[in-house]
């Protein structure tokens, strides 16, 4: 059996770690996964944006207890990657460098459109998605959105933009402590539907499905699960609009407090939550669709996919 890989992805809103393998079947063997939730992306919507002092401490700390994890795997190779809150922030190469010095290992920056071509083949590696060759996945993290269309199994086109929860929250939201304003989300709304617009990615046909990955969706699906007395990986991966706009009401009507005391909604995602439901139902809408398939698989079994072929 081949050696493992370890992938740790640095993002916006958490440090992901992924230790995977290839099966003799060809298909991505998960032996260990990770996410501990450090926002290193505060201030990611100013003019010029920065990474706080604090921020990248944490986030190197994060780093490694996290390759502390790797080795007794034993990993024929370990790759960290950092997505838009690195990309974005003016000191995020003073971030990079600082990473190599304490870990000996040079984290690589990725592009928008790469970030959102390993998500793309990370979601590829979904045993549910082989059977499916032709869709669209959006992936939703702190700082950006990525659109990928697939088609015959191959990517036809991947899109970037700056619609991640961190970031509108902080454009939108003055407070993040209080309830959520029909003000703030109607401009929330109507920013996501623009630029989506502008982009002029396309959605068509109506039949393709639309395939959905991010901490927005895994926490959106824990809510709705544990409310339905089940646990996430029971609960059906079909999220409907309805049932995502009818929680999107009622977090937006709490303030971070009362969201806090919600079953299975992570506490650092507590203040973004309600810019991450606004976002993908303005998706959902602006796409005429009623639905999206959630899947776990998301950028760092892209990255682990390439190295191990």
């Amino acid at each position: 059996m081949s050696r493992p890989v370890a992938v740790i992805d640095v993002g916006s809103n958490s440090i992901k770690l992924l230790v995977a393998r290839m099966g003799s079947d060809g298909i991505l063997q998960t032996e260990f996964s990770q996410t501990v939730e450090t926002r290193i992306s505060e201030g990611i919507s100013r003019n010029l944006p920065y990474l706080k002092k604090e921020a990248m401490n944490s986030g190197i700390d994060t780093i490694n207890e996290l390759l502390q994890q790797t080795r007794k795997f034993k990993p024929a190779n370990v790759v960290i990657v950092a997505t838009s809150a690195v990309r974005d922030a003016i000191n995020g190469m003073d971030f990079i460098d600082t990473v190599e010095e304490a870990t000996g290992i040079e984290m690589r920056l990725l592009t928008g459109t790469e970030e959102a071509t390993y998500i793309g083949k990370g979601l590829a590696c979904d045993p549910a998605v082989i059977h499916t060759p032709s869709f669209i996945q959006m992936d939703i993290g702190g700082g950006s959105l990525e659109l990928i269309q697939f088609k015959d199994s191959k990517i036809e086109k991947v899109i970037s933009l700056r619609l991640g929860a961190v970031r509108l929250s902080e454009r939108f939201i003055p407070d993040l402590q209080r309830p959520i304003s029909k003000h703030a989300e109607t401009a929330i709304h109507a920013f996501v539907t623009a630029e989506l617009t502008q982009s002029e990615f396309s959605f068509s046909p109506k039949t393709l499905p639309l395939i959905a990955t991010g901490g927005a969706f895994v926490a959106s699906r824990a809510v709705l699960a544990a409310e339905a007395n089940v646990e996430i990986d029971d609960f059906a991966d079909k999220l409907k609009y309805k049932d995502l706009e009818a929680l999107k009401t009622r977090l937006c009507s709490m303030s971070v407090h009362g969201r806090l005391a919600v079953p299975h909604l992570p506490g650092s995602r507590a203040d973004i939550i309600p810019a991450a439901l606004i976002t993908i139902l303005a998706v959902l809408k602006h796409a005429e669709r009623t639905e999206l398939i959630h899947s776990f698989y998301n950028l760092r079994y892209g990255v682990a996919a390439e190295l191990l072929r």
